[in-house]
């Protein structure tokens, strides 16, 4: 008898004692949950309802107008009224040309110089002219740029190559090519004169290659002609 009392009287306490821990981590989960969800600003209304609080927006509203530019109305060039390609028609849309004859219209920017190109601080107008005299290979082919307009840069142009020049004073002394520096005597006094800023009309084959080793992936214009509308021949031939 007093066995199955003391049996009944442990089991008792330990019941007790197992409903005193479960109420204890009960309260444990609850103060954590609150710690959580006071972490993430989410409190609890009187009811016992989530509120559910951001972040205050520390930028504030305003009624100021940004007068933005207009967006520029860009235009693929195309050929012009005369039959003429602009510039930057042959360097934007080139490659359907290739292979063709073409007629380009733009301004002289640059022109080639081979004693402006090899010469150095020191060097006299004597010096360079006995430098290209002794090796003319220094010197490469005729060449230069036209662009949209008188004033654009070099990188904006097209290259013209092998324009005719003057035959060489080497090639004078050499009998061998008489017929030859006669020929190339009359094609550079074939073309009209012409210097940097104006603007001319130029007729040529548009390639990637030129027949003596000019070479641009974007295009060149092969030389056949030029016509210098800024300085026109008149009809007696004369400029």
């Amino acid at each position: 008898m007093h066995l199955s009392r003391r049996i009944s009287t442990r089991r008792r306490l330990s019941g007790s004692s197992d409903s005193s821990n479960s109420l204890s981590k009960s309260a444990v989960l609850l103060m954590g949950s609150s710690l959580f969800l006071g972490f993430l600003g989410i409190g609890t209304t009187g009811c016992g309802e989530p509120e559910f609080e951001g972040a205050k927006a520390e930028v504030k509203p305003h009624n100021i107008k940004l007068d933005l530019p207009p967006v520029p109305d860009f235009k693929m060039p195309t050929p012009n009224p005369d039959g003429t390609h602009p510039v930057d028609e042959m360097r934007l849309r080139g490659k359907r040309y290739l292979g063709q004859p073409v007629q380009v219209k733009g301004f002289v920017i640059w022109i080639y110089d081979c004693a402006t190109a090899i010469r150095t601080p020191e060097m006299s107008e004597k010096e360079v002219k006995a430098l290209i005299d002794d090796d003319p290979t220094r010197c490469t082919r005729p060449n230069f740029y036209i662009g949209e307009s008188a004033d654009a840069p070099l990188d904006k142009g097209i290259r013209v190559v092998e324009n005719p020049r003057p035959p060489r004073a080497d090639e004078k002394k050499l009998r061998s090519m008489r017929e030859e520096v006669k020929k190339m005597q009359e094609a550079f006094n074939a073309v009209p004169k012409f210097k940097v800023g104006d603007e001319v009309i130029i007729t040529g084959n548009w390639a990637t290659r030129s027949p003596r080793g000019f070479r641009d992936s974007d295009g060149l214009l092969v030389f056949e002609s030029l016509k210098n509308l800024s300085t026109p021949v008149e009809e007696d031939g004369k400029k």
